[in-house]
């Protein structure tokens, strides 16, 4: 039997968005609104029944005026935003426009997204994300970041605004302004994630490959994920409301897997707890003070989860302790195609880092103290005991204002702060999904949407069994035998990246070679008003040029090499070469100046490109020494 449009709608967002498809099966009936149908498809309307208010006056030249009002202004938008699904049908007919890539809806109604899957197919424009559905009381932060993250959304977000094609959802201006929130907001962390400090990504793969011969000696990250047999899981940070919380912690210490940030070690240690696990993810050589003074006791029964981007200093440090170098999910880290050292670490924090480790060890409860992400009351940032001091980080004029913990009243918050509740309120979203249970028993601080809030106490007391203490970890580090294969791999894979991205950087500079030669000849034939002898076939060609290079930087082998280093290069020039993308051209000579426009455009777009390429290759070849001299004594290369 032949589906009915309703259900091949459902069957493709079941592939797409389950939770959406799933509110919608639940739905039999429409009661809050009514349909009316006129004799022509385009002639459908919908009447709230309650207020009576009309969709549209007259759907057909409503929807007839919304279109061409939308393809005259957007016509060569590859992504649009709309609040608002109304009959589905101005959706349909704009959606045959092949510029529009994607087409976001957000619609407030679950009654009207069930009447307009009814009347119109999109199953393939919702198979395919072209159209994306969403209801705004499922929409999160999570969800608005897996939209930004969507290639072919990422390098238009500068030119988001959420649009309306009919009035009727003017009524639902809060609704608007929150979901305008959410997605601005993932738009900024999204952008914020690709970084503006080319030298950060830098330092962070020089350190990586120079630690390759340390990663494989010591222990692996999933091995250590894989041995933990206990339940309760709580992270520990230095927010200033920790020094409340230790003499409860110490107290339930033997029945939970302790995991404490790397700027806690210090106090936990004055205090007579030892951690199961410390974590620390930072580059710069100022964290390995942490580890300056660490107790017997840690150094036998701790591991230390350190990502592998870490200094060399902070790993001297910890060279008597249970070390565990993990990758994080960073493209040229996933490169060196070596799983059981990764990947952990997507967020901007130790913390951060702790709570995915708490999830991949499968705790079905994670509790977080000391994570305020923000000013106490009276101004401090961080907890007592803290070997910069409790005020290392000042107060600054463009500090935030975010919702207190327990929802009463607002605090104060540092932009970095509210990056790393970021990344918690997404991985809680995850957490959550998968039947896990997320306690903020901080008890201060800013609030973290998604968590419990809880006193600490109750939640030990509800959760923590006194009679069961926990299984202590215990994990064997990498094999001998294993050791001089797993050298030679990282030397290969190191090797691979420096030949290719010589080869490419060499393509690129001839291009931009070319097209600074053209440029000159523009500027001459502009100086001597002899414009109309631009030869445009030459130019086009340099645009199909500039098109392969593209292809190749969106190529999965360029993802996985220098997409990290290169992005924080160019992702931000993308966003305004967006804005040439969607100009329109009809005439032949606007056709011709965006051309010429284009091609301008890339001159430093390549430049950033080769020089993104050229800075990573020395980075590469300035931590390769330790990993060279290793496989050179046990004769691998």
């Amino acid at each position: 039997m032949e589906k009915t449009i309703y259900e091949r709608n459902i069957s493709a967002l079941l592939e797409v968005n389950p939770a959406l498809a799933a509110n919608l099966f639940a739905l039999t009936s429409n009661t809050k609104f009514s349909v009316y149908q006129g004799k022509e498809l385009i002639d459908i309307n919908i009447i709230e029944n309650e207020t009576h208010r009309f969709l549209y006056e007259q759907p057909s030249i409503d929807l007839e005026k919304a279109i061409k009002e939308a393809e005259t202004k957007f016509s060569r938008y590859p992504v649009l935003f709309f609040y608002g699904i109304g009959n589905g049908i101005f959706y349909k007919l704009i959606s045959a426009n092949p510029a529009h890539k994607h087409i976001i809806i957000i619609e407030p109604e679950i009654e009207i997204l069930y009447i307009a899957l009814n009347f119109i197919d999109i199953a393939e424009d919702i198979h395919k994300e072209r159209i994306v559905l969403e209801l705004s009381s499922q929409m999160t932060f999570g969800e608005g970041l897996s939209i930004a993250y969507k290639g072919d959304i990422k390098p238009y977000v500068k030119l988001y605004d959420l649009q309306i094609h009919s009035p009727f959802y003017d009524h639902y201006h809060r609704d608007i302004q929150e979901m305008n929130a959410i997605l601005m907001r993932s738009f900024k962390q999204m952008v914020i994630n690709h970084g503006n400090d080319t030298n950060d990504a830098l330092i962070g793969i020089e350190q990586h490959v120079y630690n390759l011969p340390k990663m494989v000696e010591n222990f692996q990250v999933q091995t250590l994920i894989s041995q933990n047999k206990n339940t309760n899981a709580v992270i520990i940070s230095t927010g200033p409301s920790l020094a409340k919380q230790l003499p409860l912690l110490k107290e339930y210490a033997p029945y939970m897997t302790l995991i404490c940030i790397d700027a806690s070690l210090p106090i936990l240690q004055e205090h007579g707890i030892v951690p199961d696990v410390v974590v620390s993810m930072e580059r710069v050589q100022l964290t390995s003070k942490f580890f300056e003074n660490i107790s017997p006791e840690v150094k036998e029964k701790t591991y230390f989860v350190v990502s592998s981007l870490t200094h060399k200093q902070t790993i001297l440090n910890l060279s008597e302790c249970n070390l565990v170098l993990a990758m994080r999910p960073l493209s040229y880290m996933r490169y060196f195609e070596m799983p059981e050292f990764g990947y952990i670490g997507s967020g901007m924090s130790a913390a951060n880092l702790g709570y995915q480790l708490a999830y991949y060890m499968n705790h079905k409860n994670i509790i977080l103290i000391g994570q305020d992400l923000a000013y106490s009351d009276d101004g401090k940032s961080h907890a007592k005991g803290h070997i910069f001091s409790e005020t290392e980080v000042k107060h600054r004029e463009n500090d935030l204002v975010v919702t207190k913990y327990g929802g009463e009243g607002v605090i104060k918050t540092t932009i970095v702060w509210d990056m790393f509740r970021n990344f918690f309120e997404k991985d809680i979203e995850v957490t959550t999904h998968e039947g896990m249970s997320t306690y903020n028993c901080t008890e201060g601080g800013a609030r973290i949407y998604g968590a419990i809030e809880q006193p600490f106490l109750d939640v030990l007391t509800e959760i923590v069994h006194m009679d069961s203490p926990k299984i202590p970890i215990h994990i064997q580090r990498t094999s001998s035998e294993e050791v001089p294969a797993l050298l030679k791999h990282a030397y290969d894979k190191t090797q691979e990246m420096i030949d290719y991205g010589l080869e490419f950087k060499e393509e690129i500079e001839t291009l931009f070679i070319d097209i600074v030669g053209e440029i000159e000849k523009l500027e001459e034939l502009n100086n001597s008003n002899m414009l109309e002898t631009i030869e445009y076939d030459k130019l086009i060609d340099l645009s199909e040029q500039i098109d392969r290079i593209k292809e190749k930087v969106e190529s999965i082998e360029f993802s996985q090499t220098f997409v990290d280093t290169v992005q924080s290069y160019i992702f931000h020039q993308e966003l305004d070469l967006a804005k040439i993308v969607v100009k329109n051209s009809e005439t032949d000579v606007e056709k011709k100046a965006k051309l010429i426009e284009w091609i301008i455009a890339h001159r430093y777009w390549l430049f950033s490109l080769a020089g993104g390429i050229e800075a990573e290759l020395t980075a590469i070849t300035r931590g390769r020494p330790p990993l060279i001299e290793v496989c050179h004594r046990l004769k691998l290369i």
